[in-house]
C-alpha cells in the first residue's frame, strides 16, 4: 500500500513539474507617464504553434497585490488564457518613484490614485507592443477588485482597443476620486459581471446604482463569502471557476 502511495506521489509531483514547465512567465518593468516604475507579470501556456492568446488582466484590491488572486490565475491558465497581473502603484513591487524612493499606497494622495487607469493602459500597451511575435490583446477581458474594479472601468473606457467583458468584485461608486458611473455608461458594448459578498451591503448598493448606468448587460452574482474584494476568492472556492466560465463565453480559444 505504501509503495502505491509513493508511486502516486511521485507521479503527481512529476505531473506538477510538467504543468509548471508548460507555462511561460515574464516579469515586466514598465515606466508610467511620470516615470514611476510599474511591475507586472505576464503568464501564458506553452502551446505548440499557438501565436495568439486571449488574455485576462487582473487588477487587485486596495492594500493587496497581484499575488493575492488565489486559484484564479491558474484556472485561467489551465483554460488556455494568458494572464497579466499588474501591481497597482504603491502596491506589491510597484513602489519606486523616478528617484527610487519607496512609495506606499498608505501615503499616496488622490492625485496619485487617479493615475491608476493610465498606468494600467501603459502596461497593456507595453505588452501589446513588445511581443511582436505573439498576440495578446486581439481578444481580452479585465477583472478588478474594489479599487481595481474602478480602475478597470476607467481604463476600459479610455483604451482604444476595448475588452470583450469586464468583471468587478466588490464594486465601488467612488474610491480615491475614481468616480465610475459615467465611465460605466460609456461601455455600451461591454457586458459587465458584478460579484459581491453576501454581507457586503455597501458593494451591493454600489452594484445596484451602477447597474442603472450600464448600456450593455450588467449581470450580478452574490457569493456566499462573508468578505470583500479579492478575499472572496479565498473564502469561496467556487468563485474562480465561476469567473473563468463567464470569461469563456466572451473570449475564443
Amino acid at each position: 500500500m505504501k509503495r502505491i502511495i509513493l508511486i502516486l506521489a511521485l507521479f503527481l509531483g512529476l505531473m506538477n513539474t510538467v504543468l509548471a514547465a508548460g507555462i511561460t512567465k515574464k516579469e515586466l518593468t514598465v515606466p508610467a507617464d511620470d516615470g514611476f516604475t510599474l511591475k507586472a507579470v505576464l503568464e501564458y501556456p506553452q502551446i505548440k504553434g499557438k501565436k495568439s492568446f486571449s488574455t485576462v488582466v487582473l487588477l487587485h484590491s486596495l492594500g493587496y497585490s497581484s499575488e493575492w488572486w488565489e486559484d484564479l490565475p491558474s484556472d485561467l491558465l489551465n483554460s488556455g488564457y494568458a494572464v497579466l497581473r499588474i501591481d497597482l502603484r504603491g502596491h506589491g513591487q510597484s513602489v519606486y518613484s523616478p528617484k527610487l524612493e519607496r512609495l506606499s499606497w498608505k501615503s499616496m494622495t488622490n492625485t496619485a490614485f487617479a493615475k491608476y487607469p493610465s498606468d494600467v493602459i501603459n502596461v497593456i500597451e507595453y505588452v501589446k507592443k513588445e511581443n511582436s511575435k505573439l498576440k495578446f490583446f486581439d481578444n481580452w477581458a479585465i477583472v478588478g477588485a474594489d479599487i481595481g474594479a474602478s480602475t478597470a472601468v476607467i481604463a476600459a473606457d479610455n483604451i482604444s482597443f476595448k475588452p470583450k467583458t469586464l468583471v468587478m468584485l466588490s464594486p465601488v461608486i467612488k474610491t480615491k476620486d475614481l468616480y465610475i458611473p459615467v465611465n460605466v455608461a460609456h461601455l455600451d458594448n461591454i457586458d459587465i459581471f458584478s460579484i459581491v459578498g453576501t454581507n457586503d451591503i455597501s458593494a451591493q448598493e454600489a452594484q445596484d446604482y451602477l447597474k442603472k448606468f450600464a448600456q450593455a448587460a450588467f449581470v450580478t452574482y452574490t457569493s456566499e463569502a462573508r468578505s470583500t474584494g479579492m478575499l472572496m476568492l479565498k473564502n469561496d472556492e467556487s468563485l474562480a471557476k465561476i469567473i473563468t466560465t463567464w470569461i469563456s463565453e466572451y473570449l475564443p480559444q
